[in-house]
């Protein structure tokens, strides 16, 4: 530590090493020569080293040893000092020792910081006691590459251990991830909830993401040792999470949003605002043409059009998705994962803040889609807090579609060997148990001709429309572009394309219906059923 920076230390620690020298002696005469040793022990080994583990428990200790000798110089001459059977330390246990042992736990923190194979040789070498030959064969290395590592690693060693290496932020205040999910088909491994299931894995993607990173400087910023990041790192490469890009830097692959009030007001603003002019130029007419969704042959539930309404306006709203309003593909940003998945993954930042409005109304899931060429099945869903439901993306199998197409077929006998079946559907609401049979309780089409009437009478949007979803469009790009690197640029229109004809739009448009009384909540035995439609007989 250079002399200026000693100065600063010493300035810092004046009056704490008088209180305690005062605590111990308690006589200001001896407390002013105590703390005089301290401090003069204290300056001269910060000019001499450069890096410590602790600076302030490096500084106590140093007190103690001065403490424990000056009791040992007075015990000489008198019994007047009292000191505790704990304080007085060994003379083994000097300054010196404290040193070298500092200085080797420095040592093994520089040491997790070479690269995996220079390691691995240093540890061998004066660890393991190996002979450089024998590391030569064990690594199927020449002797002479063995040689130059060791070489290079002391050089290393040698430069760190005279370097106050700093601790990231991340470190310091770690963040915690929220809403981590997918734009796709997920694998056999899950997706961005599994993948970054740990802090340490949310944490090494943000902090590769304004800016590529070694694994060193990742560990740096997390301010943890590079041993337990270099597997964290190959575990998210290997899936796509991160990409390696020349130089031996990695930079995250997902979108990454970090919420703040202002941000998540001003949206809220938005889509309150082109919720209403979606409402009114578009889903209002819904409402005016009962009989002739009835007509199609659609299946009801109870033959209640307001549950026809649940589940149409958000299906409805595909129909306010404009293919040239595209700026960004799903394949420019979608990766395919190793597990079998296919997918964008996204995630927010867990901020802690208030908004004015009620978040409950506005959390979806979806839109989600099963299929099954084998059954002639298909479903759409999306979650909402109306729904009630809380499985998500994991809970919406395609075998319960399959047992419900059954039961409507009448070729799923209720008994033993399909019990596990039918719970599930009584457990999810798609049936109702009566006094007599099981109650559908979602809107479904039997047969290819009651769909192609069904979404025959779907409406085309209006030129206003088309308007208004590129304004929202925009409106919605630039407040999520503030604070993105300049490479996430794509997730990021990506994520605001098409924002009309989203899930959260959904969400949006059936509060505001909710709110001006157009729809009303389904009673609670149907929520569950709500938002989803089935289609069978498919070829």
């Amino acid at each position: 530590m250079d002399k200026q920076q000693a100065d600063r230390v010493i300035q810092d620690y004046i009056k704490p090493l008088y209180g305690f020298a005062l605590n111990k002696t308690r006589h200001i005469a001896e407390a002013e020569e105590l703390a005089g040793r301290i401090t003069l022990e204290v300056y001269q080994t910060l000019l001499t080293k450069t890096e410590f583990l602790d600076l302030n428990s490096y500084v106590f200790k140093i007190a103690h040893y001065v403490w424990a000798r000056y009791v040992g110089e007075k015990a000489k001459a008198s019994n007047q000092l009292r000191i505790d059977d704990h304080e007085l330390m060994s003379q083994d246990e000097g300054l010196d020792t404290m040193i070298r042992q500092e200085t080797a736990g420095a040592l093994r923190r520089e040491i997790a910081y070479l690269s995996q194979q220079q390691r691995e040789i240093v540890i061998k070498y004066y660890y393991g006691g190996m002979k450089i030959r024998e590391i030569a064969a064990a690594m199927e290395l020449s002797g002479g590459t063995v040689k130059w590592h060791l070489f290079e690693a002391k050089k290393e060693l040698k430069h760190k251990m005279h370097t106050i290496r700093s601790m990231g932020n991340l470190g310091i205040n770690p963040i915690r991830m929220s809403s981590l999910g997918h734009s796709g088909s997920p694998g056999n491994k899950g997706d961005t909830s599994d993948f970054l299931s740990t802090a340490i894995r949310q944490n090494i993607a943000f902090a590769a993401y304004p800016k590529p990173l070694t694994v060193k400087e990742i560990a740096e910023e997390l301010g943890i040792s590079p041993v337990y990041t270099e597997d964290e790192v190959a575990a998210l490469e290997e899936y796509g999470f991160l990409d390696q890009l020349p130089g031996g830097k990695y930079r995250t692959n997902m979108y990454i949003e970090d919420p703040s009030q202002a941000k998540s007001e001003a949206l809220h603003r938005v889509y309150e605002q082109y919720a209403e002019i979606a409402v009114e130029h578009y889903f209002k007419t819904f409402f005016s043409m009962a009989e002739a969704f009835k007509e199609t042959g659609v299946y009801i539930p109870d033959g209640d059009f307001n549950l026809l309404l649940w589940s149409l306006i958000p299906y409805a709203g595909k129909q306010l998705s404009f293919e040239e309003l595209d700026k960004v593909s799903h394949e420019e940003v979608s990766v395919s994962r190793k597990d079998g998945g296919h997918y964008a993954a996204y995630a927010t930042i867990d901020r802690a803040f208030d908004v004015s409005y009620d978040r409950k109304w506005y959390e979806f899931c979806g839109f989600m889609n099963r299929n099954s060429e084998d059954h002639a099945v298909k479903a759409w869903q999306v979650d909402t807090w109306w729904c009630g439901r809380q499985g998500g993306w994991r809970d919406n199998l395609s075998s319960d579609f399959i047992s419900l197409m059954h039961v409507i077929n009448g070729d799923l006998p209720q008994d033993h060997t399909n019990i596990d079946a039918y719970r599930r559907l009584f457990d999810k609401q798609y049936l109702l148990q009566t006094e007599s049979d099981p109650e559908i309780n979602i809107v479904y089409s039997q047969n290819k001709h009651t769909e192609e009437r069904l979404h025959a009478l779907l409406l085309q949007p209006s030129a206003r429309m088309k308007e208004a979803a590129l304004k929202l469009d925009q409106a919605v790009y630039q407040l999520q572009l503030e604070g993105q690197p300049a490479h996430a640029h794509k997730y990021v229109r990506y994520w605001s394309q098409n924002s009309m004809s989203s899930g959260k739009m959904s969400t949006y448009v059936l509060k505001h219906l909710v709110d001006i009384g157009m729809l009303k909540v389904p009673e609670p035995h149907r929520q569950k059923g709500i938002s989803t439609m089935m289609f069978m007989n498919q070829n």
